[in-house]
């Protein structure tokens, strides 16, 4: 026998181990997926502007949004397109009525 203890005692202790990790990992939990991973798919700037590839690739030609290059894919960097939302949020200034 590899362990010295009862197995009733061990699995009650493995038990309480994983309990303890599982709530720690709760409480450290990101509040944003896309903080986690500076740099993001194609397919992931669409679906946060629910826009098309075509329109994505449109601002890229026009300056609108920035990307990298990594051999044939192009990612986007979370920074970018941050900035990008906030540059496009209307203010009650630029309201005509």
């Amino acid at each position: 026998m590899l362990v010295p203890m009862e197995p009733k005692a061990f699995w009650q202790q493995l038990r309480t181990i994983v309990e303890q990790v599982v709530a720690e990992n709760k409480l450290e939990a990101p509040v944003d997926k896309h903080t986690e991973r500076p740099l993001l798919k194609t397919k992931e700037v669409c679906e946060i502007f629910h826009i098309s590839k075509p329109t994505i690739y449109e601002w890229l030609k026009q300056g609108k949004i920035k990307s990298v290059k990594i051999q044939s894919r192009r990612y986007f960097h979370w920074k970018d397109v941050e900035e990008l939302i906030q540059q496009s949020k209307v203010t009650p200034s630029t309201i005509r009525p």
